[in-house]
């Protein structure tokens, strides 16, 4: 079901999703860091966030990188862990719009369904990519905010599989009972104004762990589910001040929920 937003307001439940602080990693081994190559934070343009891959283009600033990245660990790993509902469901995906909304984000099309397709030696991967590149075509938004975000997002996923920290952090968090489920979302900064596009892939049923040959299976031989949402960041909610409140919110768990690297 597509839905087209026009507004966003802040319930209650988002509020308490806002204030959520996420329990300390301390003791797990901090062996994960935020940046995982040498270098500038402002060279680091992909991350891998919980069980995501994101893709930053060129000109976005290094505050807006920091706020997509934890407001995205924030949202996810609250629906997840607080209101324990299953990754890869339609449940957990409209949760997860509500609480990015909460977070400052306008969710201007949405939609979430079953994946189809006849192409056979089609990987999961290129279906998730193929599906940002439709999602981009049917938006109303045109222009640089949108025409490189489908290339950035395959780049963003050849890179990380050539940096084996963030790689591995990917693995591990592909994975669910169910079967598995990974996010790709890519991201653009056009004067001031922040967009993000981004898909939910998802395989129900699988009983083998899942792992790497998850994302090269052939899609037309799975049960496949997609959220996708393009969400635009409200400016005013990005400042130093939000931007502390929400380290706070997320606190040590950065050290091993979010990898960064470059493209």
């Amino acid at each position: 079901m597509e839905r087209i937003h026009k507004g966003f307001k802040v319930t209650r439940k988002n509020k308490r999703a806002a204030a959520y602080t996420l329990p300390s990693t301390a003791g797990q081994g901090h062996d994960l860091p935020l940046s995982v190559v040498d270098g500038a934070d402002d060279d680091l343009n992909g991350a891998v966030v919980n069980n995501s891959v994101f893709s930053f283009g060129a000109g976005m600033s290094r505050l807006n990188r920091e706020y997509t990245c934890k407001s995205y660990l924030l949202a996810s790993s609250y629906v997840s862990d607080v209101l324990k509902l299953g990754r890869g469901t339609q449940a957990w995906y409209d949760e997860f719009i509500k609480v990015m909304t909460g977070l400052g984000w306008l969710p201007i099309r949405s939609s979430f369904e079953r994946v189809t397709t006849s192409k056979k030696g089609l990987s999961v991967q290129m279906a998730a990519l193929n599906i940002i590149a439709s999602l981009v075509a049917s938006t109303s938004l045109s222009g640089p905010l949108t025409m490189g975000l489908p290339k950035l997002a395959a780049d963003a996923f050849e890179a990380l599989k050539q940096h084996p920290q963030s790689f591995d952090l990917f693995q591990r968090n592909i994975s669910t009972r169910e079967g598995g489920d990974f996010g790709l979302a890519s991201c653009s900064e056009i004067d001031g104004e922040v967009l993000m596009v981004m898909v939910t892939y998802s395989i129900h049923d699988i009983s083998k762990k899942v792992g790497v040959p998850f994302i090269e299976w052939d899609s037309s031989s799975v049960e496949a589910f997609s959220g996708r949402t393009c969400l635009m960041l409200n400016p005013t909610v990005v400042n130093e001040a939000t931007l502390k409140l929400l380290r706070e919110r997320v606190g040590d768990k950065v050290l091993l929920a979010i990898a960064q690297y470059r493209i």
